[in-house]
């Protein structure tokens, strides 16, 4: 394995190129020619492939634009590159298990590998969403209730004492204690102390996540986000995390969204992208998880059919290949307390049980306003359960998730926010109110029977 102060130095002397020279002649170009290379290839029709040599070609695909591409340094204009020798040994070196949380509350979280039918590890919280003190401290109660509920990733406070919580600034340090200081508080509180949960969400430069390590706050054996910018680059800021979180204990998680007609071009493109930047990942952020967000550039969410079919190909494409643990982000461009969000969370959680990625949200409206709830959560479990229970196919799979797009797919430009946290939930108690769990039971029902599943 490349050293990590290697990798430091490889900012510092490797290729010399302008960030828009990155953006287009190496990673625009190289893509495109990769997705026609591989006839990697975007079908509506099949929004779970049916074609296993099409994830292989993805695979192979982002293996050769890692090799070429490497990933961009932007302070320093540089290419950190690699060798197909280095890039596949991180392959081999990477967990394909990991033993998480503490005591009662432990859980093992694993890489899928093809044939062999895996339960999904259930990664809940109102992920992305910008939330206030207030919304956070509740909220958050309903996620640690549910007990399909395996690890905790709760969203960020963006405000504080009345102030923003603006980049570098003072309020970044004392919003990431704070979010720690809630979230301990409710694990506690709901009788689950040892549970896996990810931190600092609300630190956009890494100064929260230096602030909080501390094993009153973040203890080792945590998590922490690494993200890989958009697309294949990264800065100091990041970095800097990735070396804190190695010498302190905690695991990094890869934050990968690349963006669907970004600068790596369409579906295939953004599958291809993300595929690389994972391989990348275990090297420059020291991944011991990586996070698949396909990012529609009109729609935001991981709900439209390119955005499925995109975390389908590369969930596919490591189980087939070169097993990783990943999770992906259940985004939904609806709210909660509507049956729209119920039918996004369905096709994007089943899709992911199926095809190797272990779900985690749900960001309810693109994460924009503080719209969920612990029961968008348990849907999110539920239905990805039920693809492992009912031991679908990847044939059937693909026609139930079709199914689910298409009743929702045309209202993703105008889609129904929902409602608030305490219009959907008694605050004091943490538990749904009377009308969304009728809401949800109906919607389960029917659910059930329209696709001849036992859940």
């Amino acid at each position: 394995m490349v050293d990590f102060m290697e990798v430091i130095r490889r900012t510092e002397n490797g290729p010399f190129i302008s960030e828009r020279g990155f953006d287009i002649e190496v990673v625009f170009k190289t893509a495109r020619m990769l997705v026609k290379k591989y006839g990697v290839k975007f079908n509506r029709k099949e929004l779970i492939t049916l074609e296993p040599e099409m994830a292989d070609g993805a695979f192979q695909a982002g293996l050769e634009l890692a090799e070429i591409a490497g990933i961009y340094c932007i302070n320093t204009s540089r290419q950190i590159k690699f060798t197909r020798e280095e890039l596949l040994f991180a392959l081999r070196a990477a967990p394909r298990s990991l033993q998480i949380g503490w005591g009662k509350d432990q859980r093992v979280i694993q890489a899928a590998e093809w044939g062999i039918p895996r339960k999904p590890f259930i990664w809940a919280g109102f992920s992305g969403a910008p939330l206030t003190e207030e919304v956070y401290r509740a909220s958050i109660r309903s996620y640690i209730k549910e007990p399909l509920v395996d690890a905790l990733g709760h969203g960020s406070l963006f405000r504080i004492d009345g102030i923003d919580v603006r980049t570098d600034s003072p309020m970044e340090v004392r919003a990431a204690r704070r979010e720690l200081i809630y979230l301990r508080e409710a694990l506690g509180r709901e009788g689950r102390p040892g549970m896996p949960f990810i931190g600092c969400e609300s630190s956009t430069t890494g100064l929260g996540d230096m602030a909080v390590m501390n094993p009153e706050l973040l203890p080792p054996g945590a998590f922490h986000f690494i993200p890989t910018l958009n697309e294949l680059k990264i800065n100091y800021r990041n970095l800097a995390r990735v070396m804190a979180g190695m010498e302190y204990g905690v695991y990094n998680i890869n934050l990968v969204d690349a963006i669907i007609g970004g600068y790596g071009g369409g579906a295939e493109g953004a599958a291809i992208v993300t595929i690389a930047s994972f391989i990348l990942g275990l090297l420059t952020c020291r991944a011991s998880i990586s996070l698949c967000h396909p990012t529609h550039n009109k729609w935001v969410s991981t709900s439209p059919p390119e955005s499925v079919w995109a975390e389908n190909i590369v969930g596919q494409a490591f189980a087939r290949n070169s097993p990783l643990i990943i999770i992906g982000d259940v985004w939904t461009s609806s709210g909660t307390g509507t049956k729209d969000i119920l039918q996004e969370i369905a096709a994007i959680s089943i899709t992911k049980s199926l095809t190797g990625n272990n779900p985690h949200g749900v960001g309810a409206t693109n994460g924009k306003f503080p719209h969920g709830s612990g029961l968008d959560g348990r849907w999110m479990a539920e239905t990805a359960l039920a693809a492992y229970e009912n031991n679908l196919s990847l044939a059937r799979g693909n026609e139930i998730v079709c199914a689910l797009v298409e009743r929702y797919e045309k209202k993703l430009a105008d889609p129904d926010l929902g409602k608030p946290y305490d219009q959907v939930y008694d605050v004091d108690s943490a538990l749904p109110l009377p009308w969304w769990q009728e809401t949800y039971d109906e919607n389960k029902r029917e659910f059930a029977q329209d696709f001849d599943l036992k859940m």
